[in-house]
């Protein structure tokens, strides 16, 4: 497995609030990207101490026993960061109200395990592309209720409301589920990508002959190109092998 990241700041935005993880310890790997809400630096905070807990937590890990023991760290440890960030929000006057999606994967002997917290995605790719996590925000429920049209969420002028995020209270829903193994590649992104790019044209610059390190920033290029109206982070893990460099 081959992996390569980078996040951007786009053109719009006076900070990036974006952070993102790539860490492998033994034959386990962890990859996360954070999108940071709130004013001031407390999304650039609450995104980048998320991913530093989630490094410190991962590299302290012994070895993974089974595929529950996968799924029940990566539960207890976005828990964790949780916990953290709302004691940062209480405690520090400049960092209320902040908070941060998340999307985590763990690659290891037992397979993959995903985990979404808010509106960054997970994507599965091979000849179809599939979108993995489930988005918690107030668009996404109301195209489940079938009042707004899928095709129209990202023009919809509540799509950037979460319904769920890091930081927001002691209490959140965190989404773990396992990623089947039929893939070629797992993107992990902010909504700086899927909010402004087609995902037809996500899928056709995935599939391309190009270096996975110029797809990454082919991406985020074409998100800047969109108008950079977003912070934009992506990850891309190639699950082929050694044989598809």
């Amino acid at each position: 497995m081959r992996i390569a990241g980078a996040t951007d700041r786009g053109f719009i935005r006076s900070m990036n609030q974006d952070s993102y993880l790539i860490v492998r310890i033994d034959d386990a790997v962890l990859a996360v990207v954070c999108d940071g809400i709130g004013g001031a630096r407390a999304g650039d905070v609450a995104s980048s101490v998320s991913c530093k807990i989630m490094d410190e937590l991962f590299v302290k890990k012994e070895l993974f026993s089974d595929k529950d023991d996968v799924k029940t760290w990566l539960k207890s440890a976005i828990a964790q960061v949780n916990q953290h960030i709302v004691a940062l929000s209480r405690n520090v006057e400049d960092y209320q109200g902040m908070g941060t999606t998340m999307v985590a994967v763990v690659f290891s002997a037992y397979g993959m395990i995903g985990a979404n917290v808010g509106d960054s995605r997970i994507y599965g790719i091979n000849q179809e592309f599939s979108q993995l996590s489930d988005d918690h925000s107030l668009v996404n429920e109301l195209v489940k209720l079938g009042k707004v049209r899928k095709e129209d969420a990202n023009r919809h002028p509540n799509r950037n409301m979460l319904t769920n995020a890091i930081g927001i209270g002691i209490q959140i829903d965190i989404d773990i589920f396992e990623i089947i193994d039929q893939y070629d590649t797992i993107l992990l992104c902010s909504d700086g990508l899927h909010g402004y790019v087609d995902e037809t044209d996500i899928h056709h610059t995935i599939q391309s002959d190009s270096d996975l390190d110029e797809k990454v920033h082919t991406l985020i290029n074409m998100a800047n190109s969109a108008g950079g109206y977003d912070n934009t982070t992506v990850i891309l893990l190639d699950l082929r092998g050694d044989d598809h460099e």
